[in-house]
Formats: C-alpha cells, sequence, structure tokens
C-alpha cells in the first residue's frame, strides 16, 4: 500500500515536472517577439527590382520563413508584380501628403527614412516590443540574420557598418570635411541639449538599422538632428550622421552586420543587372526567382568595381581618360 502511494507520488512529480517544462517550453515562443523586416519603396522601378531582389536573397537564407516583411510604399503593385503575394508580407500606403511631411521643409529625401519606420513601428504596434530591422533596398542578406537579430532583442541596435569618425573621415571627400567643419564651428542641438561634437564621434552606415519597438525614441530625435543640422551642413548622408550622434549621445551600444549583409550603395551599376535578370525571368515562380538568384550575386559582381575603387586616384583618373575604368563580369544568359 505505501508502496503504491509512493509511486503515485512519484508519478505525479514526474508528471508536473513533465507539464513544467513543456509549459516553459510555450512561454519561450510565446515570449520571443516578434521579428520584422521593414523596406521604403517608391519612385523608379530599379527601387522595386532591388527590394525584390534583397527580399529574395533573406527567403535564401535558412530559418527566415517566420520574418515578417513590412513594406511602405506608396505603391505595392510592381513589388507585387514581382514577388506574388506571400502571406509574411505586408504593406503600409503612405500618401502624397505624408511623404511631404516625411521630406520636411528641407525637403531631404533620406528624412522620409526615419520618418516612416518610426510611422511603420507606431502602426503595427504589438505586444511584446517586436524586434525591427529597416533594410536598405540596395541590400543582399550573405547569411541568415539571426545572429543580429538576436542582438537587437537583447538591446543593442543593430547598424550596417562602422566608417570611420567625424574628423578621421575628412580627408574623404568635400562633403565629410565640411561636416567636420560643421561639427568644429558650432554645437548641435541633440536630444534638447546643446552639444559639442568631438572630432572622434564615430560614423555608422545605416543600410541596416535594427531595434525594438520600444527604442523608437531613437527615430524621433534622429529626424529633430536632421532639422538641425542638414539646413547647415547640406550633405546627403545627414540622416546616418544624425542617427550616429544620437545614438553615441544616449551611450547606447551598437553592433554591425556587414558580414552577414552586402549594401552595394557603390555599386549603382547594378541596377542594370537587375533589370535584365527581371526581364529574363520575367513571369518566374517565386522558387525559380530562388533558384536563378545566384545568376548576378552582386557580391561577385561588385568585385571589378572594388578592385578598381581600391586603385589610387590618378590610376583611376588614367583608366578613364584610356576608356576604360573597370569591365564588369559576363552574364549568364
Amino acid at each position: 500500500h505505501h508502496v503504491h502511494r509512493w509511486r503515485h507520488g512519484r508519478g505525479r512529480h514526474l508528471r508536473s515536472a513533465l507539464t513544467r517544462r513543456r509549459l516553459s517550453r510555450v512561454d519561450e515562443a510565446v515570449a520571443r517577439p516578434e521579428r520584422r523586416l521593414l523596406y521604403l519603396v517608391h519612385g523608379a522601378a530599379s527601387y522595386y527590382h532591388e527590394a525584390a531582389y534583397s527580399i529574395l536573397s533573406l527567403w535564401r537564407q535558412p530559418g527566415t520563413a517566420d520574418i515578417g516583411i513590412v513594406v511602405v510604399t506608396n505603391d505595392p503593385a510592381p513589388l507585387q508584380a514581382l514577388i506574388g503575394e506571400p502571406p509574411q508580407v505586408r504593406y503600409l500606403i503612405f500618401s502624397p501628403e505624408q511623404r511631404r511631411e516625411w521630406q520636411g521643409s528641407i525637403d531631404y529625401v533620406h528624412r522620409m527614412k526615419p520618418r516612416a519606420f518610426g510611422w511603420a513601428i507606431e502602426s503595427l504596434a504589438a505586444e511584446g516590443d517586436p524586434v525591427w530591422a529597416f533594410v536598405d533596398s540596395d541590400t543582399a542578406f550573405t547569411a541568415p540574420p539571426a545572429r543580429w537579430l538576436d542582438l537587437v532583442e537583447q538591446g543593442t541596435v543593430v547598424l550596417h557598418a562602422q566608417e570611420g569618425t567625424v574628423q578621421g573621415n575628412r580627408t574623404h571627400s568635400r562633403s565629410q570635411r565640411r561636416l567636420d567643419d560643421t561639427c568644429r564651428c558650432q554645437a548641435l542641438t541633440i536630444r534638447g541639449e546643446p552639444k559639442r561634437i568631438a572630432g572622434d564621434s564615430r560614423m555608422w552606415n545605416s543600410g541596416v538599422i535594427g531595434l525594438r519597438q520600444s527604442q523608437r525614441g531613437i527615430l524621433a530625435e534622429t529626424v529633430a538632428l536632421i532639422d538641425t543640422l542638414f539646413p547647415i551642413c547640406p550633405i546627403h548622408t545627414v540622416e546616418q550622421v544624425a542617427l550616429s550622434l544620437v545614438l553615441q549621445d544616449r551611450g547606447q551600444a551598437v553592433a554591425t552586420c556587414e558580414t552577414d549583409v552586402l549594401h552595394y550603395h557603390i555599386f549603382k551599376e547594378f541596377r542594370d543587372d537587375l533589370a535584365r535578370f527581371f526581364e529574363h525571368y520575367r513571369g518566374a515562380t517565386r522558387e525559380q526567382l530562388l533558384a536563378a538568384w545566384p545568376d548576378i550575386d552582386p557580391s561577385l559582381r561588385i568585385v571589378p568595381k572594388r578592385e578598381f575603387n581600391a586603385l589610387p586616384k590618378w590610376r583611376r583618373k588614367l583608366r578613364k581618360y584610356l576608356g576604360g575604368a573597370w569591365k564588369p563580369l559576363p552574364l549568364p544568359w
């Protein structure tokens, strides 16, 4: 009789331990925040080609089927024509009035980025503090994004790549020199306080911006700094400069993802490859597009341009003068 009771009790303990473990697994699944990638797509067909190709590069990676994709656009039709209408892709449509408001009185196109990002986060605000990443359309996933999305989940802001410092970049271009001069000459209002910008302030490329829903205040602070900085230093990279300065002012931990995402912003020629790719595979299924994706793999096609850019300036000028800057790789069809 005693033995029977002991067995029965032990069984109950085992059962409750198993139930606890099962429940904790369910809790984990419930507690894990949603992951969402955001694209802002509008204008010329080339931008839709870029976004479609970037999204296809994501789907080629394992474990990406449950990542939500949010497309902020004024016209979803061109993208739907390229990638179909899979359930994990949703569209937020902006109006001409919104676009004007996002570009602001300074009429700066990249001001749209933090504004559109903030609008999407607010529009789709959800329990559990979702993980978001704004992804520029001229990108390709070269590895699954889980590694850096995990970092975002832990509270780190993930940007594409670290790109020197305000002072260190001074000699790179006229616009970088202008930025350094501006920072030397005057204080900037950052997060409500006038601040002197140190020459060793770090700069990041914002081809990817990963943050949690609860960190969206960073975006509003970035917009405020764009509005301060652009009128006195109207360079096209003001958006990522402002974001970099806001993050440092917050003492925010930042990680990068350039080993997992290619951002081919120096390679505008790739737009011709994309146009030919989507023309060649017109009417193809998503599976066929995924299989054909490597035909124009940008991490290979960018190499001749990168090698050319690495030459000393006088050699680049000479090569251009002689009519042979750099030769694109042949296409397979």
